[in-house]
């Protein structure tokens, strides 16, 4: 495995580039609905009529309405190295998730969610100068790009108090690599190399959650939430190519000679499980507190059998909300506000351990005025995050900070009501 430390470039902007994405699955896509990434993340014991929460599929159960949810991100990286001290910037925007819940009986608890979201994401483009003992110097490039994805289908089903869920789908991507080493010589000719790899795979997932909800006096309800997304392997096929070659200024890169070519290789890719737990202590439409704990065992993941720079990691969360006045004739009075924060190991482990944390906030604005009184039908919102947070930290010789602006659109209008006519 090469050190990322030596990959980071002069201060430079690109449209994204993440050197830690090199490993296991690749930089791991927030995964939350927007409503619960500006509460820290918080999502096990959290539902509501109108949120689509697909961490805890248990939540379906609790839908009252049709609801479209879409969501959309960017994010903007900051990576400096201390040896040699260097900085680059990069930036990208992705779709977070696209998703249809609605409920099969409101009066039974009953309700479903079909949705697509990003799970991993993989992009970096590198280069290291070196010089190879009695050799000449050399320029050595590493590209990467690709990342997973999930298609999905849940249902979950309960009772007043009790509810669970599951969701089950097919994981797919793709990982991609590229390496190529030229000579810095001027007076000897030298062959240009190539190491490419590349890997597209698929298969089966299935997750599961449960929650449980009471009331503790008149105006207070306590939530608790678990799930498991349970571990799952993946098929996979990879081709792999050893080549030399020529620039050409038209062309672009053209083989010269093929050293060694193998193509669908298959294999198996082995995704950990991840559990989690939470409480929330929830005010009827004025106030709630999240907090969760999620382990995730990176250590189980394998490709093609072998392992890889990961290892178990886990996240704690806390996170809340408040209207302060749903039923003011002010607009600003009715929208919810949100805040929170998260903290724990990244499973990406390059020679010393990646600490990560953030701090979060958002709101969700109400695109009708009154529409958590006198409208009945009406509950559309536009849903705000914003994460702050950073990667690694003085004691790693990479280290990166972040920021993510995340905006979703949550569509459960009136129209989407089934009409009874007398």
């Amino acid at each position: 495995m090469f050190s990322v430390v030596l990959l980071i470039e002069n201060s430079a902007s690109a449209q994204e580039n993440s050197p830690y994405s090199r490993y296991g699955l690749g930089d791991i896509v927030p995964s939350q609905n927007i409503v619960n990434r500006a509460m820290g993340g918080a999502s096990a014991a959290y539902y509501d009529p109108v949120t689509v929460n697909f961490i805890n599929p248990a939540s379906y159960a609790r839908l009252k309405y049709t609801t479209f949810d879409v969501g959309l991100d960017y994010t903007g990286r900051t990576l400096k190295a201390t040896d040699p001290v260097r900085t680059l910037n990069s930036g990208y925007l992705i779709p977070s998730y696209i998703q249809v819940g609605f409920p099969l009986s409101k009066k039974n608890n009953w309700g479903m969610n079909i949705g697509l979201r990003p799970l991993t994401r993989i992009n970096y483009e590198l280069q290291q100068t070196t010089r190879l003992p009695g050799i000449d110097s050399v320029l050595t490039s590493f590209s990467g790009q690709g990342g997973s994805y999930q298609a999905y289908m849940g249902t979950g089903i309960g009772s007043k108090h009790f509810t669970v869920g599951i969701n089950a789908g097919y994981s797919f991507g793709s990982k991609n690599y590229v390496t190529e080493r030229l000579f810095i010589n001027d007076s000897v000719l030298y062959e240009k190399g190539k190491w490419a790899d590349s890997t597209f795979f698929g298969g089966i997932f299935v997750h599961a959650g449960a929650q449980y909800s009471t009331r503790i006096s008149k105006s207070f309800t306590l939530k608790l939430g678990a799930y498991a997304q349970f571990k799952n392997t993946l098929n996979a096929s990879r081709n792999i190519i050893r080549e030399t070659f020529e620039y050409n200024a038209s062309l672009g890169e053209i083989q010269k000679d093929s050293v060694y070519i193998s193509k669908d290789n298959k294999g198996k890719i082995i995704v950990p499980a991840t559990y989690g737990a939470g409480i929330t202590i929830e005010k009827d439409l004025t106030w709630s507190v999240s907090a969760e704990y999620s382990l995730s065992q990176w250590a189980d993941y394998r490709y093609y059998d072998q392992k890889d720079e990961v290892k178990n990691s886990w996240l704690f969360r806390l996170g809340g909300s408040v209207i302060p006045n749903y039923k003011s004739t002010s607009y600003w009075a009715q929208v919810q506000y949100r805040a929170g924060f998260y903290i724990g190991p990244d499973y990406i482990a390059v020679n010393k351990s990646l600490p990560v944390y953030a701090v979060t906030f958002g709101a969700s604005f109400p695109v009708r005025k009154y529409g958590y009184s006198l409208y009945s039908g009406q509950y559309t919102s536009v849903n705000t995050a914003f994460e702050i947070g950073a990667r690694g930290n003085k004691s790693n010789s990479l280290r990166e900070t972040f920021y993510r602006i995340s905006i979703g659109l949550s569509l459960s209008d009136i129209w989407f009501i089934k009409r009874t006519y007398q």
